[in-house]
């Protein structure tokens, strides 16, 4: 049993259980016209409990200084997420995610448009969480009547990406922008531009993301075809070394030459394709 402590919105409340511990919970209609001590007898989808102590201070901060509906509609979208991917997000994300919204409206409503420059990278990369990004700017939109700009979803679903993995919005964003520089110095060593819609760059960008991802946990990867590779397509692995060159002094390690050899496997694709008749 549930005990309403403050309601959200119509689908989420604060509240207490049967031992007094305060939590949030989600459930379609569960507010509505609910009051400070209500028993919930809708049903409920899902409960949060806080565990750290830090996220307990700074979310009761958040309750103080954030309007209401914006924490809810963040919960919302967090019971979502975890619901799409059927997976866990970190707690911290109750206190990130509303509070990067509230500051994102707050910017909008003040005249302040920033600019995500890697928004298509984001998309493409994390593109699950983008789509639950793009439900959180609808919802914005409907619930509070302020229409953030597309490029606030790439902001967004890094930080449901950054809390679905448990590691640092910093090392999701800092990866994304090395990927997108890569992908910059591919293009101009082939000597042509990745269209950002083509299956090329959506190839490309996973497999450097997940290449990042291995280099970076030192985790390493056989490739038996190396020797035939590096005998075959010889410009496409000097262009792939150059980007593990990159790709080194960025995470402060060796690339692994067998990881080399699979990054050059698509750059000759890349380049094979350029000679391809229009």
């Amino acid at each position: 049993m549930f005990t309403a402590l403050k309601v959200l919105n119509n689908n989420v409340v604060m509240a207490c259980d049967e031992k007094n511990v305060e939590c949030i919970v989600v459930g379609k209609g569960i507010g509505f016209s609910k009051k400070p001590g209500d028993v919930i007898n809708e049903r409920i989808e899902k409960v949060y409990y806080l565990q750290e102590k830090a996220n307990v201070v700074k979310f009761s901060e958040l309750l103080n200084n954030i309007r209401d509906e914006v924490i809810g509609i963040s919960e919302e979208l967090i019971a979502y997420a975890e619901n799409v991917k059927g997976r866990k997000l970190n707690e911290h994300i109750h206190i990130a995610l509303p509070d990067h919204i509230a500051f994102a409206i707050e910017r909008i409503k003040g005249g302040i448009d920033i600019k995500n420059p890697f928004n298509q990278e984001i998309s493409a990369l994390y593109k699950d969480d983008y789509k639950i990004a793009l439900r959180a700017i609808d919802l914005i939109k409907d619930r509070l009547n302020v229409r953030l700009p597309e490029d606030e979803a790439g902001f967004i679903a890094l930080h449901l990406h950054a809390a679905f993995e448990n590691s640092g919005v910093s090392v999701t964003m800092k990866n994304t922008r090395l990927v997108s520089e890569l992908v910059k110095s591919i293009e101009d060593m082939i000597g042509r531009k990745i269209e950002t819609d083509s299956i090329d760059y959506l190839r490309l960008i996973t497999h450097l993301k997940f290449a990042v991802d291995r280099i970076e946990r030192g985790m390493p990867i056989s490739n038996e075809l190396l020797l035939p590779i590096k005998r075959k397509f010889k410009k496409a692995y000097k262009i792939a070394a150059s980007i593990a060159k990159h790709i080194g002094n960025s995470l402060g390690t060796n690339v692994p030459e067998d990881e080399i050899g699979y990054l050059a496997i698509h750059i000759q694709r890349l380049m094979n394709d350029m000679q391809k008749p229009d």
